[in-house]
């Protein structure tokens, strides 16, 4: 089991941490004197558990519990304080228990022994299928669940199309701090600055009620800065696509399969049914990843001989990108090999078309 411990004070970091050893239970134990540090570190490290001090000057014991709960609901909390008072407070936030200082070795034995069961019910329970949860950006903004094998789109209702809009910017760069002002000059560039702020304020207000009643953990964060959306590992399609597209090893008879399969997740652009115009170069760039392995899949499909699901690719790319050129030549050849004549007249006629609008 992995623990660490979080306390501004450095001899108490030390005194908890030597006490946890003397256990037998923990093969690795870290130490932090900063909360922000072991916020950072948290996806490193991997814990089991954390044992936070509940009073630091730079950030609170239970501010940081929601921080590490985000990046990782299973972790188990344990508060340490030198004031009773917060023990209620405490297990509002999950937290399995709660140790006064100074921490007694009778009273930090029974709190290993629940935190222990924990962890281990939770393992059982990780052996079990569980929700999983996503985010869809190709095409429009959707979420989803996924229980088994069934796929099911999760209703959502926005007060005002600015209310998605603004969500959906946030989504693009979720995790990164936007200040008031970028997004009041996206979403209400010929406001004044108050009646921006009043707009803002209220959009984000809007967005809140609504993810409360999304079946996920995500949620809105706000500082000094601006906004930032929190999606706590949440799954985005076009980000999934991307990463696992760079990860393909190069086109040959046994992975063809898997290179279409990705090719078809790729069912529209890049909030392509709403126009965002901040959306414009994101949606380009992963057009043009796109398209470039469309056209890497069509050749060595065309190489392999295989006319068919080469077509099918073509066709599919121009249900996205009917304008195409390459698409087009491609289709003409296709055509042409499996000889259906009046295919590829239909596509010449169209690529003669679409070069004269050009010209």
């Amino acid at each position: 089991m992995k623990a660490i411990v979080v306390d501004d004070e450095k001899l108490a970091c030390k005194q908890l941490s030597k006490m946890l050893q003397e256990t037998g239970v923990f093969e690795m134990i870290r130490t932090y004197t900063d909360p922000e540090e072991a916020c950072t570190e948290v996806t490193d490290t991997k814990p089991d558990a954390a044992f936070l001090d509940i009073e630091m000057p730079e950030m609170s014991g239970m501010d940081l519990a929601e921080l590490l709960q985000m990046a990782n609901k299973n972790i188990q909390i344990i508060f340490t304080t030198a004031y009773d008072d917060f023990a209620i407070k405490a297990f509002e936030l999950n937290a399995i228990d709660y140790l006064l200082k100074p921490i007694m070795k009778d009273r930090l034995r029974r709190t290993i022994g629940r935190l222990v069961k924990n962890i281990e019910s939770n393992s059982s329970e990780l052996a079990l299928p569980k929700e999983s949860f996503g985010i869809e950006c190709f095409g429009g903004l959707k979420f989803y669940r996924i229980n088994g094998h069934s796929k099911k789109y999760i209703s959502v209702k926005w007060r005002t199309s600015k209310a998605r809009e603004l969500y959906a910017y946030l989504l693009s760069e979720h995790d990164r701090f936007i200040s008031k002002d970028t997004l009041i000059d996206l979403l209400w560039p010929e406001a004044d600055p108050v009646k921006g702020s009043t707009q803002l304020y209220t959009t984000i207000y809007q967005i809140r009620k609504l993810m409360e009643k999304l079946p996920f953990h995500h949620r809105i964060v706000k500082n000094d800065i601006g906004y930032s959306l929190s999606l706590a590992g949440t799954p985005v399609d076009a980000e999934e696509w991307e990463k696992a597209l760079a990860q393909l090893s190069m086109i040959d008879a046994s992975n063809y399969k898997e290179h279409i399969r990705m090719f078809k997740i790729y069912r529209n652009h890049y909030f392509e049914e709403y126009g965002y115009l901040w959306a414009e170069s994101k949606r380009a760039r992963l057009c043009q990843l796109w398209l470039e392995h469309a056209y890497r899949l069509i050749d060595f499909l065309i190489r392999d001989k295989n006319y068919a699901e080469a077509l099918d690719v073509c066709q599919q790319v121009d249900q996205i990108e009917p304008d195409d050129e390459r698409n087009m030549k491609y289709e003409m050849t296709l055509y042409n090999r499996t000889g259906n004549v009046e295919g590829a007249i239909r596509v010449y006629e169209k690529y003669k078309g679409s070069k004269n609008v050009m010209n």
